[in-house]
């Protein structure tokens, strides 16, 4: 017996302080089980000597009579229960038959209390009735067992025990009926399994139960993590009024416990059931975004169209929806906190109060709470909007908890980085990043130097890094001050380094994702590249002198191979790609290096490290798969080179795509920049009759799935102005048609569509005449449109006489540079023009 209860140590109440592997836990159990059984078949063995023909009496229980000792002392069932309980703490996935093994120990000790209560003279028994008398805990214990059991069957075994709790014994034998544990347990059953339905039918028995066990708080709980679940889940089941349904679970629960008069402690909902409905609704925003996302794509699907408008909502609806709505949760959880402080007397910080109410918990908002409902509005999709309002969460927190005095609200780390996040993802101007690093200043003030063991209320990497990225956000190659950005976050990354070295704080040292962020705000500067290898060689050095979270992983190295090849830097990046061993690379570094051949017009290399992707891909490597943007970019790569063979070759590549699609692999569907791109090259290349070329892969671009975009009939209008002398004709018509079929599809020309019509016009009408008329319908179009650049009068002022140049535009032309500047003309010729009018 002894030596049961020492091995019981492994999972008993300091568990925690016992690490061991789950199968070395499964192991003890075990032998455990062994030992037991051994002592339930010395038991087994006795009353069988004991009954040696001796006549067997059924003996009623007196009603009176306690039916066992409650004072806990080391008996078999007390063994058995502490077998049982080991099997329903061991892994299901490790420990496929505990359940059956604490189903076979409970029938036995069952089949032995029995026995003993069917003999008549127990006077040659070791033992007496409750050493074997089957408590409610080993009972619960064994119906955890089934709960988190993973075989088909648990709920079916689980259930039977249940109703053989409840059920009345023939043999005599009164053992424990259910209590409010062993539903919990079946409500547990149905909750792992998804059963939500099961569950709340279950728990609504136990709400209309007039008589014996009545739901706690617990039941409620668990039913609303099974809608939890059921809600966070990426499954098609998703219910997108869980978090309506949770909450109203919550509010059954919180009027039992206002009608106790807030003494019934059993019903008081705690912090964790508060948090379950405030997690529901934080992160409603971004499922409902999903939900949306997902039946956009799926809109060729045919669906039911009353439940579609149930489920998908506008922008102006959904966003911010979850966010609202756990605001408003808090507010009440709040409001609830005041009401119970009146009802009970309770008047101080630390919870005292003037009578006894039955109970030592009562409702408290936590800091917790704070922190789910500020995440909620920093992920709303509402902008500047919701940081304001995670602001002003925050300054809630702080207020209530200087009036209050509660330790559940003290501010700390986890708020202020969810308000950091919030601003980082605000909006794209640098007033939010520098509003970010206002508040890593306040959280400096409180944290940097706090030594609380709560590691929530110290300082961490995790604050530095979010305020990088706000800067790494903030860069972006459209910014005159391209370096801001990138100087920004590196000034944060200093800082972290100083509090570090001052603090002696491990959990403030730079990580990856420091460096990483840092490299991606410099990435858009003129010096992106060598400032990302910098950083890359200082990762290393302090990977070298102990930070092992320094330590540069792929997309680190990603990062800087980016900036290399953004920068003109293609030799380091190949370089540092070559480095990275095989089951490392992925599709996006491949398509990096891709993508800085296809800036140099290097289409041999581009279409080796196609090869070598395939080759990888076909040993198993499927992270380095090409996808369609892989061969676009190997494309493209072509029609920027010089080789003579590249529509020929521009015809493989793209052939092989569809190819691959065709066989299985969707990453490689056919797309319209995959089209463009190849009649990019046979616009470019020199093969016969190109425009005729690029006329019918447009029709196959159709054909295909894809729609011709504007730029799709661009290439083929400025194919047609390249036309050879002896197929003018036939170009001239071409790019008519397509001209004329913009308005049919949809599109509207821009400045390179009129750009592109006069070179047709131009290189291809011989008749002088039509030319003229043809050429003045354009430029008015296009006047009209906004669409008028430099480029457009200096071509019709070099190639058109100066009669024909005034009869085109209205403008009289003496020669004089001045006069054919677009400045001097109205501002709505020019105002949508590609070419920037010049200030």
């Amino acid at each position: 017996m002894e030596l049961v209860m020492d091995v019981s140590k492994l999972w008993g109440r300091h568990r925690q302080s016992n690490p061991t592997s789950p199968q070395q836990f499964y192991r003890a159990v075990l032998l455990a089980n062994d030992l037991v059984s051994k002592v339930l078949s010395i038991r087994e063995s006795e009353l069988d000597e004991e009954v040696g023909g001796i006549e067997l009496q059924s003996i009623q229980r007196d009603k009176n009579k306690p039916r066992f000792n409650s004072e806990r002392k080391l008996t078999t069932e007390l063994l058995a229960q502490t077998v049982a309980l080991g099997f329903s703490r061991c892994d299901p996935k490790i420990s496929s038959d505990a359940a059956y093994k604490a189903q076979q120990l409970l029938d036995r000790l069952e089949e032995i209390n029995i026995k003993h209560h069917r003999l008549k003279n127990k006077r040659n028994l070791s033992f007496k009735e409750q050493d074997v008398f089957p408590t409610a805990r080993i009972y619960n214990h064994v119906l955890n067992c089934w709960s988190r059991s993973m075989i088909s069957d648990a709920e079916k075994h689980a259930t039977a025990l249940l109703s053989r709790m409840a059920s009345p014994r023939t043999e005599g034998v009164a053992f424990p009926r259910p209590d409010i544990f062993s539903y919990n347990n079946m409500l547990n059953l149905y909750a792992s399994r998804g059963d939500v339905s099961a569950a709340e039918a279950l728990l609504k028995k136990l709400e209309e139960s007039e008589k014996g066990v009545t739901a706690d708080v617990y039941s409620y709980t668990i039913v609303m993590n099974a809608m939890q679940r059921r809600f966070l889940s990426g499954k098609g089941d998703r219910y997108m009024k869980d978090p309506q349904r949770a909450e109203e679970l919550l509010a059954r629960l919180v009027r039992k416990y206002e009608e106790s008069g807030f003494t019934e402690g059993k019903l008081c909902p705690t912090s964790v059931t508060f948090g379950t409905v405030l997690s529901m609704y934080a992160a409603a925003d971004r499922l409902r975004k999903e939900n949306l996302s997902m039946n956009q794509s799926r809109s060729w699907l045919t669906r039911n169209v009353e439940s579609s408008t149930q489920r998908i909502v506008s922008d102006v609806e959904y966003l911010g929806w979850g966010a609202e709505n756990a605001e408003r949760v808090l507010e009440w959880i709040i409001g609830l906190s005041e009401r119970e402080r009146r009802s009970r007397g309770i008047d101080s910080a630390d919870g005292s109060h003037h009578h006894a109410s039955g109970h030592d918990m009562f409702i408290r908002p936590c800091v917790q709470h704070f922190v789910t409902t500020s995440h909620a509005w920093a992920n709303s999709g509402k902008g500047i909007e919701g940081a304001k309002r995670c602001e002003s969460l925050k300054n809630r927190n702080i207020s209530l908890y200087e009036s209050t005095g509660y330790a559940e609200l003290r501010p700390n780390v986890l708020l202020f980085g969810s308000l950091i996040d919030a601003y980082a993802k605000a909006n794209e101007e640098e007033e939010s990043a520098e509003h970010a690093e206002r508040l890593l200043d306040e959280a400096e003030n409180l944290f940097l130097h706090s030594h609380s063991s709560n590691p929530n209320e110290r300082l961490s990497n995790i604050v530095y890094n979010q305020v990088i990225d706000a800067w790494s956000r903030r860069s972006s190659p459209k910014r005159e001050a391209g370096a801001l950005a990138g100087t920004r976050a590196e000034n944060v990354l200093r800082r972290m380094m100083y509090n570090f070295r001052i603090t002696g704080n491990e959990h403030m040292r730079p990580d990856v994702i420091s460096y990483t962020g840092v490299m991606k705000a410099y990435i858009n500067s003129p010096a992106g590249g060598e400032k990302a290898l910098e950083l890359l060689d200082e990762m290393n050095d302090e990977y070298m002198n102990g930070n092992r979270g320094a330590k540069p992983d792929t997309k680190a190295i990603s990062v800087v191979i980016d900036a290399c090849i953004k920068n003109g830097l293609s030799t380091e990046a190949e370089r540092l790609f070559s480095d990275i061993d095989d089951s490392e690379k992925s599709i996006v570094m491949f398509n990096t290096i891709l993508t800085g051949y296809k800036n140099e017009g290097r289409c041999h290399e581009a279409e080796s490290v196609l090869r070598r992707m395939i080759t990888l891909s076909d040993e198993g490597y499927a992270n380095c798969s090409p996808n369609t943007l892989s061969y676009y970019l190997c494309i493209v790569a072509l029609s920027k080179g010089k080789d003579e063979e590249r529509a020929t070759r521009g015809r493989i590549l793209f052939n092989e795509s569809i190819q691959r699609y065709r066989g299985g692999d969707s990453s490689c569907e056919p797309s319209t920049d995959l089209f463009n791109a190849l009649a990019q090259v046979f616009s470019h290349s020199d093969m016969s009759c190109r425009e005729n070329e690029v006329l019918t892969l447009l029709e196959e671009m159709e054909s295909n799935g894809c729609t011709p975009t504007l730029e799709s009939f661009n290439i083929l209008i400025h194919t047609c102005s390249r036309a050879e002398a002896n197929n003018t004709r036939n170009a001239l018509q071409i790019a008519a048609s397509a001209y004329n079929a913009l308005d049919a599809a949809g599109l509207t020309a821009d400045s390179v569509t009129y750009m592109s019509m006069i070179r047709a016009i131009l290189n291809l009408m011989n008749d002088s005449e039509g030319k003229v008329q043809a050429l003045t319908a354009l430029f008015k179009k296009c006047c009209e449109g906004g669409f008028l650049n430099q480029h457009m009068i200096n071509i019709l002022a070099q190639d058109t006489s100066s009669d024909e140049f005034q009869s085109i535009t209205g403008m009289s032309w003496s020669g004089r540079s001045d006069a054919l500047q677009i400045e001097s003309l109205p501002l709505e010729w020019s105002q949508h023009s590609t070419s920037q009018r010049k200030n």
